[in-house]
């Protein structure tokens, strides 16, 4: 009866335990709940090792533009001035105009040249998928030119860190926050194309030792991502380079 008595309680107690975790849990605020996991169709895949080495892009060189212009002023009048005479004895006043100053040579139109910028479509084509690797790294020159080729960005640091600043156009993924998998879900429902999905996606975080933007990498590769990188010196590299940022809690 003795032994009965001690597992009925200790049963009681570790139901208590659990209701009470639950419970915390679901009164806590965002950045302190337990982000639960998600159902993803790879992962029970194992991906190769990611590349270490940055996937340096080069931009094609733009010319700069140049302004060319030939522009022939007229020449100023050397005519001289004839004042008017008058007499005692004429009945008239005689004047003689000045002549005609010549008509000033055509000016010619100013000649620009400018070299075209590189095609947005271009540079996406230069990114293809890895379906292969859960992400691969790149450095500032692959990030910016995916940036300015209009990819996804997603920054996966906590969100209190993403509204003191982040790069422009990045959404906030924290990876320690419980609305994550929801918001990988949502995603895989706004680019349910495969045409879409295959897409380039940049994650990043603070650099460094972090790795919250390699953890959201492999949450976008197990739900069949397969065209996601990983800025590896995120937003302080990009901030000291003069990205362009924002503040706030919109992109």
């Amino acid at each position: 009866m003795d032994l009965r008595k001690h597992l009925l309680e200790a049963a009681t107690l570790i139901a208590a335990a659990v209701l009470c975790a639950v419970v915390s849990n679901g009164i806590a605020s965002r950045e302190r709940k337990l982000a639960l996991v998600g159902a993803y169709p790879n992962a029970l895949k194992v991906p190769a090792e990611a590349a270490t080495a940055p996937l340096e892009t080069t931009l094609p060189s733009v010319a700069p533009m140049t302004a060319t212009a030939t522009v022939a002023l007229p020449a100023p009048s050397t005519a001289p001035m004839t004042a008017t005479v008058a007499t005692t004895t004429a009945a008239s006043t005689a004047a003689t105009p000045p002549p005609k100053s010549a008509p000033a040579a055509a000016r010619p139109a100013i000649t620009t040249t400018t070299a075209p910028a590189p095609a947005a479509a271009d540079t996406l084509k230069r990114f293809q998928q890895h379906p292969d690797k859960a992400y691969v790294e790149i450095a500032y020159g692959g990030a910016a030119a995916l940036h300015n080729a209009g990819a996804l960005f997603l920054d996966a640091r906590r969100t209190s860190a993403y509204e003191q600043g982040h790069i422009a156009g990045a959404r906030p993924y924290s990876v320690w926050e419980a609305d994550i998998d929801e918001k990988v879900k949502k995603l895989f429902a706004e680019r349910s194309d495969p045409e879409q999905q295959a897409l380039p996606i940049v994650a990043y975080c603070s650099g460094g030792e972090c790795e919250d933007s390699h953890m959201l990498a492999q949450k976008l590769w197990g739900i069949q991502f397969n065209n996601v990188y990983v800025y590896k010196d995120g937003y302080p590299d990009w901030q000291k380079r003069g990205g362009a940022v924002r503040t706030g809690s919109t992109p």
